[in-house]
């Protein structure tokens, strides 16, 4: 009836048919992660974390061979392996004895800034009548630190194995190296050691999480749960934003997404600071640490190719490969 042959017709039910169901199986994965976000399921512990994580990428790819789902767990382990470490670290260093350093970093904050602390200043002048009406704009900064890394790799897993190799390079590089700065040299964040008794003015936790998503109580608990009070020095949730910022930068060439891309890091500095999470310090060292990992990095993937030094990073993102990953 419609002018089409029936040999056409039995050609492409079965690609209708795949295409029905990739889009069913990620609309029920979009609306069990929204149930999940809703109830309170989310978020939750690091293998809770890692089974949404690897089951996006399985729902987005679910018409490709089983062989490659069966790869997705075995390329995913060490992300998983760094997310669970990362929760042993203030363990590890109670074990080795490791004086926790608080008033080291007081001290440092002070002496950049004339005796100012900056966390107190901000807190005592953005936020001396309680929570201002932009509060949620900075919850929403410090929420991408659980999102945009992982979303970014998943992203670029679908799309292009090879590169999702190489900014996984720069993602366990970077988690590790900050690992085992936690062990060896504990740091408590501003709040801590004003709780602690380090700071003497009051110093809150204002950065939120949740992205309104999630109760305050529920995201409250979640922090208290997660959060690690060795974990000051270096800033890994700047580090992450700086990677995330250099890892997308050549791959657009429009000003206003390299506007934002220069923006993010910043107001994640800036949310730190003011939310009382980190200090200006441990800021800056996240951003050398994020250098030196992309330095790294690129030194080896060059001398692998055998290239020269720093060459050219891909300007635009690559179709869709499931070729193996570079080791």
């Amino acid at each position: 009836m419609l002018g089409v042959h029936p040999e056409t017709t039995e050609i492409a039910e079965p690609t209708t048919q795949r295409r029905a169901i990739r889009y069913a199986v990620r609309f029920a994965y979009l609306a069990a992660l929204v149930a999940a976000l809703v109830t309170g399921l989310l978020p939750g512990g690091r293998v809770q974390e890692a089974a949404w994580m690897i089951g996006g990428v399985l729902a987005f790819t679910i018409d490709r061979p089983l062989r490659q789902h069966v790869r997705v767990v075995a390329d995913w382990l060490p992300l998983i392996a760094a997310l669970m470490v990362y929760d042993y670290t203030r363990d590890l260093a109670d074990k080795l004895g490791m004086p926790l350093r608080m008033h080291e970093l007081v001290t440092a904050d002070r002496w950049m800034f004339g005796g100012t602390l900056p966390t107190v200043w901000l807190q005592s002048h953005l936020a001396s009548d309680g929570q201002p009406w932009w509060t949620p704009i900075i919850g929403a900064v410090y929420t991408t630190h659980f999102i945009l890394p992982w979303a970014t790799a998943a992203i670029f897993y679908i799309y292009s194995r090879p590169l999702w190799a190489r900014y996984m390079r720069r993602i366990l590089l970077l988690s590790y190296l900050a690992l085992v700065t936690y062990i060896l040299v504990p740091a408590a964040p501003p709040w801590y050691a004003s709780h602690e008794g380090a700071i003497p003015d009051q110093v809150r936790r204002i950065s939120g999480f949740g992205l309104g998503l999630v109760s305050p109580d529920i995201s409250a608990q979640w922090l208290t749960d997660h959060g690690n009070f060795v974990a000051a020095l270096p800033s890994l949730h700047t580090a992450f934003s700086v990677l995330v910022a250099a890892t997308l930068w050549p791959l657009t060439t429009r000003w206003w997404l390299r506007a934002i891309l220069v923006a993010y890091p910043c107001a994640m500095g800036f949310t730190l600071v003011y939310g009382g999470e980190h200090y200006v310090l441990d800021v800056l060292l996240g951003c050398v640490y994020a250098g030196g990992t992309i330095l790294l990095t690129r030194m080896w993937e060059n001398w692998r190719a055998g290239r020269a030094p720093l060459g050219p990073l891909p300007s635009a993102l690559p179709e869709r490969s499931s070729e193996p990953a570079p080791q």
